[in-house]
């Protein structure tokens, strides 16, 4: 699981490639240009790789090991289900 975070003006942009490139399911908007992304690639790079952004976007891609926080219950029951699945 990754932390995909837009910088400068390129959350527009960031936005419509995620939603292009990676299965409803599989990925959860935070707010504009910040996203958790559930993906089978082993690194931050080859997530972007898959984006297509490595050169058109200001961005940085982070895995997810733990959290830890205050959100919506939505999200909590979204990582605790792609957690489960990636642990299965």
């Amino acid at each position: 699981m990754y932390l995909l975070i837009s910088l400068g003006t390129s959350a527009t942009n960031v936005d419509a490639v995620v939603q292009s490139k990676i299965a409803p399911e599989d990925s959860r908007q935070l707010e504009s240009g910040k996203w958790l992304i559930s993906s089978a690639s082993a690194t931050s790079k080859e997530v972007s790789d898959l984006l297509g952004i490595s050169e058109a976007v200001t961005f940085f891609i982070v895995p997810v090991r733990g959290y830890f926080g205050r959100a919506k219950p939505d999200i909590w029951e979204w990582l605790a289900a792609k957690a489960a699945k990636t642990n299965a």
